[in-house]
């Protein structure tokens, strides 16, 4: 009993100790937490931080309405009806939105967005040379354009291509993807070589009231022009989206994340949000540096807002800032809720509580439904403590403990065989003894009644035969060889028998 107790006091608490220090920060802490989190929360569970004193676990879950903060909101310069008449013609020529993004440049506006797209039936080389010019030379540029699915499929031009994944790059069932293969407006201008191109619209797909941010194109992904626009505020390449249908859009490992349904359209309803700066067209062109707000987020978006463009640009001018912040914002998502663990001491003290129960519970003889219930009780205590005051207990050291002490218990414990217990089998000397050995009262009886009821018949006396002379060495050699304690045993009831039977009385001479 001392060895056992000593044994489970020991391990135990080496185990607890070891697991207390070492495993918090690990994927298995990980695992614990986001399994405890998930009694609480519907999925998905985003969780960040190590898990230690300094950087406790922290727990987002999803939220029924965005809160989208006004610094998220971009600044738009607006291409409307131009009623002045400032520009050479309306809609824009290529000349004059040369000369628009000519001033972008003058402007020190080094990431651009142009929602508004670049196409026209018959437009002049000299302007659209002067275009492609002006397009050239900023940091980075994300170019708009409407999508559909048409009979003839036609080659992903360069610009969506560079900003496209794989299919096999996404998680979920990628069939049920809206479907395109070609731009319907011929001529779209979509920047230099290294622009980025999303789709504005997807003409084949219905407008639903949720904005729709992944399509398929053959056997690549493309996305919205508001998710580019939100990669390129943060500087986030594209490689690094993780998409997972029916579930979220994650920007980068640590960066925002926006819920999505299982067609990939925003899982939000967006209401129309007001921008920061909303410039007219024509006010950039005599502008100052003055002209956009000091605090303003990247990249500035040219956004069409004409009249005369189609119901689906036109609903896609809407809501085009308030999709864009609520990217840029991890909208849908609640703010992160914080698990701190307890004072290094009080940890402490928790776990040689569970070690001095373990060793006492040890040597009682229910033992093992002793370790159970001390097990419940410490995972009751670990979601109690998540649910209501916020805070990570030391769960995974006790349970570590308790399982150590299971197995030392078990081993030192274990029953030894009866036969090594018992000690060394005695033998009972073998001899002949000159008085016979009493018999059981009910053996002797059934013997004794059963011969007595079978009288054989009298037998004729026969000739005494002559015993063979056998020298006294061999007879005892003999007699040595086969004495055996069973032989003896039989003899001597023979014996016994021979002796207990009457003898028939004598005959009369004739």
């Amino acid at each position: 009993m001392f060895h056992r107790r000593l044994g489970v006091l020991l391990v135990s608490a080496a185990v607890a100790l070891g697991v207390w220090k070492w495993v918090p920060g690990t994927a298995v802490d990980r695992m614990a937490f986001t399994t405890v989190a998930g009694g609480f929360a519907n999925p998905p569970l985003f969780v960040s931080g190590n898990g230690n004193a300094a950087d406790p676990w922290k727990l987002r879950v999803s939220s029924s309405e965005p809160k989208l903060a006004r610094n998220q909101v971009p600044s738009v310069v607006s291409l409307g009806d131009d009623l002045n008449g400032f520009f050479q013609k309306s809609p824009p020529a290529p000349i004059d939105m040369a000369v628009i993004f000519k001033n972008f440049h003058r402007l020190e506006k080094t990431k651009v967005a142009s929602a508004a797209v670049l196409a026209w039936e018959s437009p002049d080389p000299i302007g659209l040379v002067a275009l492609e010019k002006s397009l050239s030379g900023f940091e980075s540029l994300v170019m708009a354009a409407p999508l559909s699915r048409g009979a003839i499929s036609a080659a992903m031009p360069p610009a969506f291509r560079r900003a496209s994944l794989p299919l096999t790059a996404i998680h979920g069932d990628t069939s049920v993807l809206p479907v395109v293969n070609r731009i319907p407006v011929p001529g779209v201008v979509l920047g230099g070589d290294t622009s980025l191109a999303g789709f504005s619209v997807l003409e084949s797909e219905a407008a639903a009231g949720f904005s729709p941010l992944v399509a398929r194109w053959e056997d690549r992904v493309v996305f919205a022009f508001p998710l580019l626009t939100a990669l390129q505020r943060l500087n986030l390449p594209t490689e690094g989206l993780e998409v997972r249908l029916g579930e979220f859009i994650k920007l980068s490992p640590n960066g925002p994340v926006v819920r999505i349904d299982d067609f990939g359209r925003l899982a939000l309803p967006i209401k129309p949000l007001a921008t920061q700066a909303d410039i007219p067209a024509e006010a950039v062109i005599d502008g100052g540096h003055d002209l956009f707000p000091e605090q303003a987020p990247t990249p500035l978006i040219l956004r069409d807002d004409q009249s005369a463009a189609e119901p689906g640009t036109r609903a896609f001018s809407r809501s085009l800032t308030a999709v864009i912040a609520a990217i840029a914002a991890n909208g849908g998502l609640g703010e992160a809720n914080a698990y701190p663990r307890l004072p290094p001491e009080w940890e402490i003290g928790m776990m040689s509580l569970v070690v001095v129960m373990l060793t006492l519970l040890c040597g009682v003889a229910a033992r093992q439904y002793g370790f159970f219930v001390l097990g419940a009780v410490g995972l009751s205590a670990q979601w109690i403590a998540f649910g209501t005051a916020s805070i990570w207990l030391p769960g995974l050291p006790m349970l570590a403990s308790i399982g150590a002490a299971v197995m030392v218990a078990n081993w030192i414990g274990q029953k030894i065989p009866e036969r090594l217990v018992a000690g060394p089998i005695s033998v009972p000397e073998v001899g002949i003894s000159s008085e016979p050995e009493p018999l059981e009262p009910v053996a002797s009886a059934k013997k004794a009644s059963t011969r007595t009821t079978k009288k054989p018949p009298p037998k004729s006396p026969a000739k005494e035969a002559p015993a063979k002379k056998v020298p006294a060495k061999k007879v005892a050699k003999k007699a040595a060889k086969t004495i055996t304690p069973r032989k003896t045993a039989t003899k001597i009831v023979t014996k016994a028998a021979k002796a207990a039977k009457p003898k028939a009385p004598p005959r009369k001479k004739s």
